[in-house]
């Protein structure tokens, strides 16, 4: 996903940008600002690693990342690979990876500026300044967004700042830095009660990160890297009149990162990644639950999870049209104990009618976090680590004209075991499932101005021993989209989103049940001019209409999600 794709979207968060690419199901609970995940070819939340700029940002307590607070307007693009990953990046790859590119200094002072109002009283600012030149460069930028959602207690409000710099040390050497942080404040409108007037939650997230890479000789570089990801969460749940319970629960984690590569690349044919890393997760959960009839009942859980590793990967080139990637990790996880994990991945092109042959087999693992083995809810001690074999081959291809381009994947991924919430013993347990499908997408440029895209993603999924579908997961969904651009200064989006229904839970039933499947249909339009009076060179109108047909519809069971609703801007 380009600046372009995002700009044109203009998004509340991270998951409006997502929508729609093959092979990923995005869904919020409710209206913006609800818990947001991503999954990838029927896979669970928690086997998708997303990084900010190239660190991790995975939940030590939960295994995933609540994309659903994090805005996207300081951000470059967004990098997707799908399948088991682990050969490369570890234990929380398992499924795939998704990484937000931030944004960077240009090669002149610039600054942006932008606000936006809509429905439900929403209104979204942001604004960034940038600075570059030969001793380095420099982009700072905010983001804020607030919203009083579609429910009562469903406001929702969230305030971002990031910084990004790049600093050259001589003509070999170079310094990059970034500082992320993020604060949201939501009303919980649904919760195990049913509806609810004073349930909150808040996030707070705090990312820095550094990284050296440094020339050491022709073809050969090295990279040293670090992270400290920071997370507090609180949820607080006073009695509602007429109940005699209450909850408080404090979650604090910290995610460590130390990385050491080197990329050797002697010859055109031949590029060899080799390195080390070491990670250490830490989580303090503090808890409270209060009863009138019989008194407080607090709880404290703390964990610590290392993992050090070591692994290799060898890009081979037989020429120009052909490529062979050969990689493999060495994990010693203090749950999990050790774990290899190889990926073999191999292309070939057919230049003579312009497509292109792929397939990967690859191995990834999970070890239960902290949570799913303690809480004292639904935890279960006796988890073992998730372990999934990946498969997947597939073919792209340009018509000649290159006015269509044609893609489409065939996947496979083996989970023995799976871990995931089982209503009937009320707790996590390890359970042995599979997903197949296949991915599909067409481009068409119907006229210089006017293109059409059709993307698609059948997900079949089973669990053995229960003989039913993975919880949370479409059998079908797909998008159908034309772009207008009759001049470079105008784009406009028209989106036709289908889902199909799937098997999800209720927060306030206890049987899994059927959540109705449901279309929609979204508007996207920028205008922008090129001014350049005084110190504006460039000024540009947004809007986005979602929900255009004013449809009932619930991404989650039990989270109605927001019917027709616009926000206009100015940048």
């Amino acid at each position: 996903m380009t600046r372009e794709d995002i700009e044109l979207k203009n998004p509340a968060t991270a998951g409006d940008v997502l929508q729609g690419i093959p092979g990923l199901d995005v869904q919020r609970q409710g209206s913006p600002g609800g818990l947001e995940n991503i999954k990838i070819r029927g896979g669970l939340s928690t086997h998708t690693l997303v990084m900010i700029d190239g660190f991790p940002v995975n939940s030590p307590a939960l295994s995933e990342f609540d994309i659903g607070s994090l805005p996207v307007d300081g951000f470059e693009r967004v990098e997707v690979v799908r399948g088991a990953q682990s050969a490369l990046y570890g234990s929380y790859a398992i499924g795939g990876v998704v990484n937000f590119i931030p944004r960077k200094g240009g090669k002149e002072r610039q600054y942006d500026a932008g606000l936006a109002a809509g429905s439900f009283r929403s209104l979204k600012w942001h604004g960034s300044a940038q600075d570059g030149g030969k001793a380095g460069s420099l982009y700072v930028g905010a983001v804020g967004w607030k919203s009083d959602g579609i429910l009562p207690n469903d406001d929702f409000s969230l305030a971002s700042y990031m910084g990004v710099a790049e600093v050259p040390i001589g003509s070999r050497s170079r310094i990059h830095a970034i500082m992320l942080s993020t604060e949201g404040t939501k009303g919980v409108p649904v919760d195990y009660s049913g509806r609810d007037i004073n349930h909150r939650f808040i996030r707070r997230g705090l990312l820095t990160g550094v990284r050296y890479e440094v020339d050491v000789a022709n073809g050969v570089t090295v990279t040293a890297s670090g992270s400290i990801f920071d997370e507090f969460l609180h949820t607080n749940d006073p009695a509602e009149p007429g109940e005699t319970s209450s909850l408080d629960d404090v979650t604090k984690t910290r995610k460590g990162l130390l990385r050491l590569e080197g990329r050797i690349s002697p010859a055109p044919f031949s590029t060899t990644f080799v390195g080390v890393e070491y990670q250490k997760d830490r989580m303090t959960d503090s808890n409270v639950f209060t009863d009138t009839m019989f008194g407080s009942f607090p709880s404290f859980n703390e964990s610590s999870v290392y993992d050090r590793s070591v692994f290799l990967q060898e890009e081979l080139r037989a020429g120009k049209h052909s490529g062979l990637s050969l990689g493999a990790r060495l994990d010693r996880n203090s749950l999990a104990g050790t774990e290899f994990n190889p990926k073999v991945a191999a292309f070939h092109e057919i230049s003579a009618i312009g497509t292109r042959l792929r397939a990967a087999v690859g191995r990834g693992f999970r070890p239960p976090t902290a949570s799913e083995k303690f809480d004292i809810y639904v935890g279960n001690p006796d988890l073992s680590s998730e372990k999934a074999v990946s498969y997947e081959a597939g073919a792209d291809a340009t018509l000649p004209g290159k006015k269509v381009s044609l893609a489409a994947t065939w996947f496979y991924q083996n989970f023995k075991p799976l871990i995931q919430y089982d209503p009937d013993v009320w707790k996590m347990r390890n359970m042995n499932a599979f997903s197949r499908g296949v991915e599909a997408e067409a481009i068409f440029q119907i006229l210089t101005d006017v293109g059409l895209g059709v993307k698609y993603t059948y997900s079949d999924t089973w669990i053995a021993e229960k003989q039913r579908r993975i919880l949370g997961i479409p059998r079908q969904r797909g998008t159908v989209y034309l772009l207008y651009t009759p001049v470079p200064a105008f784009h406009a989006r028209l989106d036709w989103r289908l889902e199909s229904d799937q098997l999800d839970k209720s927060p306030i039933e206890s049987n899994i049940s059927r959540r109705p499947g449901y279309a929609m249909v979204d508007f996207f339009a920028r205008y922008r001019w090129d001014i350049n009076v005084a110190a504006i060179r460039e000024f540009a109108l947004t809007g986005k209409m979602q929900n255009l047909l004013n449809r009932d519809y619930e991404e989650r069971k039990g989270y109605p999600s927001p019917k027709f609703n616009f926000l206009l801007g100015a940048e």
